[in-house]
């Protein structure tokens, strides 16, 4: 029988789909139906689900909201253009996990208020086209590849509002150069995602990112 992974927060299951292919059966819990998610799907809250049912799990994973903690937010911030509050709940969802005695993992943006262990890129998983550093903190060791975009011209970027094909990095030095995805297609190749709508693209975790996190929790499982 396969360890079982319950995946909060899950969205459209980006990082469900990387966990999959690690070797877990994968169950997901979100407030918003997720017509697209690949596997077991639960509504619910996710921090009063995982109160109640975490411990039933081998492994946790979760992606408390980061629109929060994001670059573009603190700058709408300081220019005064908040226009609503998110919620911030990753010392909330920290707690939690603790308290089921299992194997966790929290993901989220730059700028979160993590105990960061390992920063994925894109590019050092052999996503080519993407950077898109996520933080990782976990009650296990954590190890990832090495960083390798830096010096990478043409990468894509994907969030915004639609896919604009937009340049949104330094004008000055072409090898810094990064444009927002032209299109879903191109959007969905640079992820390695193919069953999301630009929406949840936007917000999605790359699956490359927890097939790699996903070993290393397998072992602790094991």
């Amino acid at each position: 029988m396969k360890p079982r992974l319950l995946d909060l927060f899950c969205g459209a299951g980006g990082a469900a789909m990387g966990y999959q292919r690690a070797g877990f059966d994968v169950v997901g819990v979100d407030n918003r139906p997720q017509p697209h998610y690949p596997f077991e799907f639960i509504q619910a809250d996710a921090l009063e689900f995982v109160r109640e049912h975490g411990a039933g799990f081998d492994a946790i994973h979760a992606s408390p909201p980061c629109q929060a903690y994001t670059i573009m937010r603190n700058v709408n911030r300081a220019q005064g253009r908040v226009k609503r509050q998110h919620p911030m709940l990753i010392g909330e969802t920290r707690t939690a996990l603790e308290a089921t005695g299992k194997p966790w993992v929290i993901e989220n943006v730059q700028g979160a208020p993590l105990q960061t262990q390992v920063i994925m890129c894109g590019h050092s998983l052999g996503l080519t086209k993407l950077a898109r550093h996520r933080h990782f903190e976990s009650n296990i060791i954590l190890f990832c590849p090495p960083c390798t975009h830096r010096r990478v011209a043409g990468l894509i970027g994907v969030y915004g509002q639609k896919p604009d094909g937009r340049r949104v990095g330094p004008t000055n030095k072409a090898y810094l150069s990064t444009w927002a995805a032209s299109s879903i297609a191109e959007a969905s190749a640079a992820m390695g995602i193919d069953w999301m709508t630009w929406e949840e693209l936007r917000e999605a975790i790359p699956p490359s990112y927890t097939e790699y996190i996903g070993r290393q929790l397998m072992e602790a499982c094991r």
